[in-house]
């Protein structure tokens, strides 16, 4: 997995590698520009390569991309968008070794048009403020122009923790961020405006700081492969676990049935619906779960059968639906809890969630969980997440575009598979039997939530790859 971190952790990072281990920060330059300078060659795209040369240690990165692009025989121009007195350290040393090998640095912006290849070095994490003058008007050359467009660490305009703009931001197509990513690339809602997403191994940290930046990391397929337990051929139903999905209402019965098929799908042994009477029908479209009307046996029964269980997805107002979450949050066994069990959380309820349960909102049921508006939730969803996860003692799964997973001891992931496809309704309920299938068979809370929120978006985008 890629670790994430915000500007304040990734600028102690570079501290630490350049005052504690030693590595130059020239070397660490000179490291991220040829990452773009090889983004830009590796786009195959032909004409002039136009790189935007910020103030700071990002102008130096394109200073620096500029000289790496011309020794490798690149029509390559800079656009200085600083006063090249007010370079310093790095980025002034290799200003300087650009105009003693001449290399081609203009104050105009004349040329952005016509660029094959535009290189946004002008701002890094370190922005604070909207872009404004000379700078503004040149992204937004660049974001006018027919070019493929490469931003080095993170677009301009987009704040490197928060993910929020501020006004105009660079457009890339691809960002080649250094050494880790950085959250606000993830939480931007900007996401078209980040594009391919690529890390720079810029340099290293000790190994106890890498044991930290695992507390924070983007989810991806190997991981979630090292998860999912060996299926040997010398097995049976019972070794997979037994799922229980408790959900449905009379003019909901498709959520019940979506969970139960998705865990049935993602490889329960066992898997069985426990809903209304009257929608039992609906299950004749997969024969391979055990329906359970629940007025044949008593609920408590039924988790008593189980490993794990979910409970929620379009319950509606089932006048059972307190008591039976009730018997969920005290049974002691790994649990989603989703939509309409959110709906019915209470001072009480909240009290009595553990570390055996998995709680699953959209912005707005997080909204309604923490008493904070939805602006707020969506401008901070790290903070929303993880405050209730320690607050609570549960693993949260805070859906949205890219999702937040946070677990009760602080550690984050998140996921960024998945398409606007999932953006219907549904695929809340087949996120919920998935992740309830992988607690049957064995997968932490916050594991089971991380692998899910990822097969669920992969198998979107799989499916789209069908079409």
């Amino acid at each position: 997995m890629e670790y994430v971190v915000t500007n304040e952790r990734m600028r102690e990072l570079d501290r630490r590698m350049i005052d504690v281990i030693g590595i130059p920060g020239a070397v660490l330059m000179e490291n991220a520009a040829r990452s773009a300078a090889e983004a830009a060659i590796r786009c195959n795209r032909s004409g002039l390569i136009c790189i935007l040369i910020g103030p700071g240690n990002n102008g130096g990165d394109g200073l620096a991309c500029l000289r790496i692009l011309t020794a490798e025989g690149r029509d390559a121009v800079g656009i200085l968008l600083a006063e090249p007195e007010n370079y310093s350290g790095d980025a002034k040393v290799n200003y300087e070794i650009a105009k003693k090998l001449g290399l081609p640095l203009v104050e105009t912006l004349s040329t952005i048009g016509e660029a094959g290849v535009i290189i946004d070095a002008v701002f890094g994490t370190g922005l604070t403020r909207p872009l404004e003058g000379k700078i503004l008007e040149a992204i937004h050359l660049a974001n006018s122009a027919d070019a493929y467009r490469i931003a080095v660490d993170i677009p301009s305009g987009i704040n490197g923790t928060t993910g929020r703009t501020e006004g105009e931001c660079f457009l890339a197509d691809e960002t080649v961020t250094v050494l880790a990513l950085k959250r606000g690339l993830l939480l931007t809602d900007r996401l078209e405006a980040v594009g391919k997403l690529s890390v720079a191994r810029i340099g290293l940290v000790e190994k106890e700081e890498m044991r930290r930046l695992e507390a924070e990391q983007l989810i991806d397929e190997a991981f979630v492969k090292s998860l999912l337990p060996e299926r040997k051929r010398n097995t049976n139903k019972g070794s997979f676990g037994r799922a229980l999905i408790a959900a449905g209402s009379v003019n909901m019965s498709g959520a019940a049935v979506m969970a139960s098929r998705a865990a049935l799908r993602t490889g329960a042994g066992l898997t069985r619906a426990y809903v209304p009477e009257a929608i039992v029908p609906a299950f004749a479209c997969c024969p391979e779960v055990m329906v359970c009307p629940d007025t044949d046996k008593p609920f408590d029964e039924m988790l008593e059968w189980c490993t794990a269980v979910g409970i929620g997805c379009g319950m509606g107002n089932d006048d059972n639906r307190r008591s039976k979450i009730e018997a969920v949050l005290a049974a002691k066994k790994p649990a989603v809890l989703d939509a309409d069990a959110l709906n019915s959380m209470d001072g009480a309820l909240k009290t009595a969630l553990s570390g055996w349960h998995i709680v699953t909102p959209h912005p707005a049921e997080m909204s309604r969980l923490t008493g904070r508006g939805i602006g707020e939730i969506l401008s901070d969803p790290v903070r929303a997440a993880q405050g209730f996860a320690e607050e609570h003692g549960c693993t949260v799964l805070l859906k949205n575009a890219v999702t937040v997973i946070a677990s009760p001891d602080g550690r984050l992931r998140y996921n960024a598979s998945g398409s606007p496809a999932l953006a219907k309704g549904g695929s809340g309920d087949v996120l919920t039997g998935i992740v309830t299938a992988l607690l049957a068979q064995g997968l932490s809370p916050f594991d089971a939530a991380s692998a899910g929120a990822f097969l669920l978006g992969a198998s979107a985008c799989k499916a789209a790859e069908l079409l």
